[in-house]
């Protein structure tokens, strides 16, 4: 019996002992691989459409070994031109499928050991589910455009509602006539449409039911304040209003408004991203998968995945991160933001240490810099990852040149003598 018992702790020992244990963290610089997964909406049936390998860039995943950074967003490149229909749903502009994007290491060394899989989020833009994105989707305003929720009226939702915008009038210019106090003259002109009122002289309320009374779908109200659109309460009138509202700033709504005479086509939806670290596990015919994911936190946050035993006969090992949403209208690009990823190596402090602002954004000859720390290096690079500009400013307060930029999106690296900081702007 004592020989049983020592054969048995013998066994254990040496299965305990030959068992490895692997820590793998990001690295920017590693052979890094895309691949897609493409299912239909669930207005279509939700069914999947098809998976294949997908090139890193077209992801829109940045690589930055210089930093160690990877950056990952909402896909793109499939919108095209906005024709095909197979991406693009022709009655809202929108995206017409839902994008798995994957970006991962594949090292089948890691088979027989516990892995786990950590980082750092160094910053976290994008927008999760229910953010309100507003675009116009044609002439000089094209793109997003800030807008907030009113409190009161039906919900916004991520199917997008996508249509033209109409001025409201009504029978009174004192003090507006575009305000919506007064019974309206073009409500004809409403029906099927988003009508744009005007804030001030009656309660936000008031204006939208008389908007969904001659038939609007949607109701934008432009504030007549300097600055950032508000939070509007519904007043006597609210609860009886089922069209969504929100709210654009003065500047943008006059311009809409200045725009109306050309046509103005406009889409309101909540974005519905995840993003996930994970460790995937297959056979050697990739036909069975196990895995384990964790979502991606805010920023300075830092991620751990453990897979507990990836077994000799799981002969493919992955790691890396998903990027999973509606395919993306290139217009929404600032508004849906992107995660920004490095190792465990920086602490939250030193992920937190700089405070930096870069303006304008979108820009067109330059872009300006205000830091609390002096910044001793700036990469400007690519969706492809290439370098485009390379400053050593050593200086809180400056600017950068991108007259000569192509159009499009860029991603600044500013850095200091202890952190780094990544930091996307848009060329027009």
């Amino acid at each position: 019996m004592n020989k049983n018992y020592l054969t048995i702790a013998l066994v254990f020992c040496l299965t305990f002992v030959g068992f490895a244990q692997n820590t793998v963290t990001v690295d920017a610089s590693a052979a890094q691989l895309g691949y897609a997964n493409v299912f239909e909406t669930e207005a279509n049936g939700g069914g999947f459409a098809f998976g294949e390998a997908w090139g890193v860039p077209d992801l829109k995943t940045v690589l930055d070994p210089a930093n160690n950074t990877i950056t990952i967003q909402p896909n793109f490149n499939t919108y095209g031109d906005g024709t095909d229909t197979f991406w693009v749903d022709q009655a809202t502009t929108n995206g017409n499928k839902m994008f798995e994007g994957n970006t991962y290491v594949e090292n089948n060394d890691l088979v027989g050991s516990e892995l786990t899989f950590t980082g750092t989020v160094t910053t976290n833009t994008l927008a999760g589910n229910g953010q309100l994105l507003f675009s116009v989707n044609n002439g000089p305003l094209e793109g997003g455009h800030q807008a907030i929720p009113a409190q009161f009226g039906g919900a916004f939702t991520t199917t997008a509602l996508t249509e033209d915008a109409v001025l409201v009038t009504d029978e009174s210019s004192d003090p507006d006539e575009n305000d919506a106090c007064e019974p309206l003259t073009n409500g004809p002109d409403l029906a099927g449409k988003v009508a744009v009122v005007r804030r001030g002289a009656c309660e936000f309320g008031f204006k939208a039911l008389q908007a969904q009374n001659a038939g609007a779908v949607a109701v934008i109200v432009v504030n007549n304040v300097e600055g950032p659109p508000i939070i509007m309460a519904g007043g006597a009138d609210g609860d009886s209003v089922t069209i969504p509202v929100l709210m654009v700033s003065d500047l943008v709504g006059e311009a809409i408004i200045g725009e109306l005479s050309n046509g103005v086509n406009t889409t309101m939806v909540l974005s519905d991203y995840t993003t996930t670290a994970f460790i995937k596990v297959f056979n050697s015919d990739y036909s069975v998968l196990k895995q384990e994911s964790v979502e991606l936190g805010p920023d300075g946050t830092d991620f751990s995945v453990t897979y507990d035993n990836v077994e000799d006969a799981d002969a493919v090992v992955q790691y890396g991160f998903q990027v999973f949403g509606l395919n993306a209208n290139p217009v929404n690009e600032i508004d849906l933001g992107s995660v920004v990823i490095t190792s465990d190596v920086l602490s939250v402090g030193d992920v937190n240490m700089i405070n930096v602002s870069i303006y304008p954004n979108p820009t067109s000859n330059n872009i300006n810099i205000q830091s609390e720390e002096q910044i001793t290096n700036v990469v400007i690079y690519n969706t492809l990852g290439q370098t485009v500009r390379n400053v050593s400013p050593d200086a809180t307060n400056f600017s950068v040149d991108t007259s000569n930029l192509d159009a499009g999106t860029y991603f600044a690296v500013l850095s200091t003598e202890n952190a780094s900081k990544t930091v996307k702007f848009i060329k027009k």
